[in-house]
């Protein structure tokens, strides 16, 4: 996930451009949330010692918008949408993704009462 610069737009800015081009329900931003602290916590092996920061959050935010958004949202986007709206290139995102979701164990899932502690 890590960028070789911390990109030039912010994160503030970078948010509104993903709802604004790719709107999805609010429950897929608390999600990101939820992966976030998951995969910080993870003791899975490939995800070990890994920390959201500005060289990564960029790609982390575009990427757990787009898996939650698949998941919570009836309709969404494809990736080459969410690609240009994220500013990667497809091939990019299509590894992220799953890279995403390897690190999250493929564990998607967040029970009402997780998603209330949030």
């Amino acid at each position: 996930f890590r960028a070789r610069s911390i990109p030039s737009i912010s994160i503030h800015a970078y948010l509104t451009r993903i709802l604004k081009y790719c709107p999805c329900a609010n429950e897929c931003f608390l999600a990101v949330l939820v992966y976030f602290d998951r995969m910080t916590k993870s003791v899975n092996s490939h995800a070990a010692g890994f920390k959201v920061d500005s060289y990564n959050l960029h790609r982390l935010l575009i990427a757990g918008v787009m898996v939650s958004s698949k998941l919570f949202s009836d309709v969404f986007f494809t990736n080459t949408r969410y690609a240009k709206v994220g500013g990667i290139p497809i091939s990019e995102l299509n590894l992220l993704e799953v890279e995403f979701l390897s690190i999250n164990n493929y564990n998607l899932f967040i029970s009402l009462e997780e998603m209330q502690s949030y």
